[in-house]
């Protein structure tokens, strides 16, 4: 089995928290990113 990795962009609020989620709930290691430090999802 592969390793599935995403990085996902604005992880703190908004699209970019539910794509971090939903990828996330779907296996996926995911790095998030932010301005708001300490608050990624």
């Amino acid at each position: 089995m592969k390793n599935k990795i995403a990085i996902v962009t604005g992880a703190s609020s908004g699209i970019g928290e539910s794509i971090a989620g939903l990828l996330s709930n779907s296996g996926y290691t995911v790095y998030g990113t932010s301005r708001k430090v300490g608050q990624t999802a």
